[in-house]
């Protein structure tokens, strides 16, 4: 073999070994390839909705300030159905931190029409939930993640009641109930108080700091089962 050779021979060689050694692993793309699901309860989770006509006479202000304010909508106006949104506070920068980490999705056991119109004010664009919602009239009774195709162990469940998950509560991050108007309570809501839940130190500012920890080990350890990782946050959280 000439020198030449010898020479150009031994540079493919080099090259080759170059592109063995900078070549991202198996594993490192099935890890790019892994994707977490978050599913979200509507009512109580999110927000609370209530009927016009079960406003308390210290509530009816609020149907005023509709127009002026970015947390509360009203459906349905001059019809028996009319009802009031309220947002929980902080929910649209959770949606925002969320969806860089999530796939998410709505479960709700309300209506589909009621889901709608819900969704056009909190996701009009579909940018963070798309036509990824399931009402009532696909689970009437309980709800499950047999109906989305995603694996059971990345997806997490924010909800404020777990017992409507009878097979996937371990999937449950569980949140406490958002509870706007008074509905039937004994004692005064915070719409009649004029107040309202904190916004950073409120249930899902806490909820959104615990999925971003559980994210960040869930791609630290490779882990296969986000519940485990949810779980042992949950230890030590409390919203």
């Amino acid at each position: 073999m000439s020198l030449r050779n010898h020479l150009t021979e031994r540079l493919f060689r080099l090259f080759d070994k170059t592109k063995r050694r900078n070549k991202p692993s198996c594993l490192n793309e099935e890890k790019r390839e892994k994707k977490l699901h978050l599913v979200l309860d509507l009512d109580h989770t999110l927000l609370h909705s209530i009927h016009v006509s079960q406003l308390s006479q210290k509530e009816r202000y609020l149907i005023e300030e509709t127009d002026s304010r970015v947390d509360l909508g009203r459906f349905e106006k001059g019809n028996p159905n009319e009802h009031l949104i309220k947002l929980r506070p902080f929910l649209e920068d959770f949606l925002q931190e969320a969806n860089k980490l999530f796939c998410m999705y709505v479960y709700t056991m309300g209506t589909y029409r009621y889901a709608k119109s819900v969704l056009s004010f909190i996701d009009p664009d579909k940018i963070y939930f798309g036509d990824r919602v399931i009402t009532r009239e696909k689970s009437p009774c309980t709800k499950t993640l047999d109906l989305l195709s995603a694996d059971k162990r990345r997806v997490v469940i924010v909800d404020d009641t777990s017992t409507v998950w009878p097979k996937h509560k371990r999937n449950v991050l569980k949140i406490s109930k958002y509870i706007y108007f008074r509905e039937g309570m004994k004692w005064e809501s915070y719409a009649e108080k004029k107040r309202d839940e904190s916004r950073s130190k409120g249930a899902l500012s806490n909820v959104l700091k615990l999925l971003q920890k559980a994210h960040r080990r869930f791609e630290e350890l490779d882990s296969n089962d986000l519940r485990l990782l949810i779980r042992d946050s949950c230890r030590q959280c409390c919203f």
